[in-house]
Order: structure tokens, then sequence, then C-alpha cells
């Protein structure tokens, strides 16, 4: 079990802390490797023990279009985007009508290729897709946009099981 996390002791600290919990940064391991940081670093800086550098800093408004101005003095936005904000946000949500479709695409691409995965091995490859589709979207909160991307989406698992049934070792042949 992690330990609880203490309390910052300086509004930047605080700062930190609330943004990293605004855009879903529940992992903290996960989140400090998005910026470039070890686990121990972030906690210091969100606790106050230590100042962000200013690479670091820089890490958060190009990773999470943070405004470096509120996170120095709190003035202004959290979010120099705000549609940005909202896309992150939304990036941490599933859509199930897309999920959905992403998973028919690629059961009926091994299914037409002949080939038949363990549901761990085929969930696995959904979720995959899924987070190919919402990488690739400008805006991934946007339904009709991730929906007009499942073209590019079934071009690119095509592809890719073409090369996996070619390359041995793959466990891709059909059965």
């Amino acid at each position: 079990m992690a330990r609880p996390e203490s309390e910052p002791e300086t509004e930047l600290g605080k700062r930190l802390r609330l943004l990293r919990k605004t855009v879903g940064g529940d992992d903290v391991r996960i989140f400090a490797e998005k910026i470039g940081i070890g686990k121990a670093s972030l906690y210091n800086y969100e606790k106050g023990d230590r100042e962000p550098t200013s690479r670091v800093l820089s890490a958060y408004s190009q990773v999470f279009g943070a405004n470096l101005h509120w996170l120095l003095t709190g003035a202004g936005e959290m979010f120099a985007d705000a549609t940005a904000a909202s896309a992150l946000k939304a990036g941490y949500t599933i859509k199930p009508d897309v999920f959905r479709a992403v998973g028919r695409l690629v059961t009926d691409l091994n299914k037409a290729e002949g080939i038949t995965l363990p549901p761990d091995a085929l969930l696995d490859e959904q979720s995959s897709a899924y987070n190919a589709l919402i990488e690739r979207a400008e805006n991934p909160s946007d339904t009709d946009e991730l929906n007009s991307l499942l073209p590019w989406l079934e071009t690119r698992l095509k592809r890719r099981l073409s090369s996996a049934k070619a390359a041995p070792g793959t466990g891709k042949r059909p059965a």
C-alpha cells in the first residue's frame, strides 16, 4: 500500500499537485515520467522541499498545457488554452461508443485474417488501437473527430496485421 501524500508546504507545491490531480495524474510514477523526472523529485516539488528547475516547469507547460504564470504566481487560469485543458481531461475518459467501434474493428480484422487471439490479448489489441486513435486526434473529446479517424485506424491495423503475419514468432499466424 502506498503511503499517503504529505500536504504541500508552499503555494507552488499546492499548484503543482492540483495540476497533477486535475489532469488525472493519480499514478505519480507515470506522471513524473511524462515530465522527465523521478517520482521522488515530483514529491519534493509538490511538498515544497525543492523548487522545480525551469526545464521541469517548461515540461509542465509543454506536456500538459499548464499556464506558467499561474504555476508561478497563482494568477490567471491553470491552463494556457482552455480547449487543451478539456481535451486533456477528456483523454482520461473512455468513450464507450468509440471504444466499442474500435473493438469491433480489431475483432473483425483479426477474424478476416484468420487470427484467433485469447481474450486478454484481444483486449490488449483493442485498448492499444483505442489509444492510437486518441493520440492521433487533435481534440480527443470530440466523438465525431474520433469516428472520422476510424478509416485511418483500420488502414494502420491492416498494415500491422500483415507485417505481423509475415514475421515468424509473432503468434499471429492463422490457426
